[in-house]
């Protein structure tokens, strides 16, 4: 009984030290600790039909937060993709497009979708300020029948 007790104990330990070990060299690493949601305050969400304005008017750049997988899939017209997952990744790309007093929507999908706010907050930490987020954006443009695209980033 004891000599299986230790075997097991040392499987166990073996596994976790495994995972943990392919964890800590994931890049799609699982934290250890759930970092705190990002607190959004109301006024900074934009209804759909406002952003649909901003679209329209084109002083607006939308971002979108998702995976580039679900970017290239479709995403709203002249959107630029930075997934929010990898920003640090993709942010030198997206920068050149970028100014301080730039008038920023980032987007996912789905009501649960926290990615734009990561984004959001991301964004804050480079010193831009004029970020707005639409909720659900990308089910709720498409059902509007806004303009779409789909394809890779440029």
């Amino acid at each position: 009984m004891g000599r299986t007790l230790r075997r097991s104990f040392v499987i166990v330990v073996a596994g976790a030290t495994l995972g943990l070990a392919v964890n800590a060299v994931s890049p799609r690493r699982i934290p250890y600790i759930t970092p705190p949601k990002p607190v959004i305050a109301p006024s900074e969400f934009i209804a759909l039909a406002d952003a649909y304005q901003a679209w329209s008017d084109g002083n607006t750049l939308f971002l979108d937060a998702r995976a580039p997988a679900d970017y290239a899939a479709g995403h709203i017209a002249n959107a630029l993709s930075l997934p929010a997952e990898e920003f640090d990744k993709h942010f030198p790309a997206v920068s050149g497009y970028l100014a301080p007093e730039s008038v920023i929507i980032c987007y996912c999908d789905g009501t649960e979708c926290d990615l734009s706010h990561h984004l959001m907050v991301s964004l804050r930490q480079h010193g831009y300020t004029d970020i707005h987020i639409l909720k659900n954006a990308w089910t709720e443009w498409k059902k509007a029948g806004y303009p779409t695209t789909t394809g890779a980033p440029p």
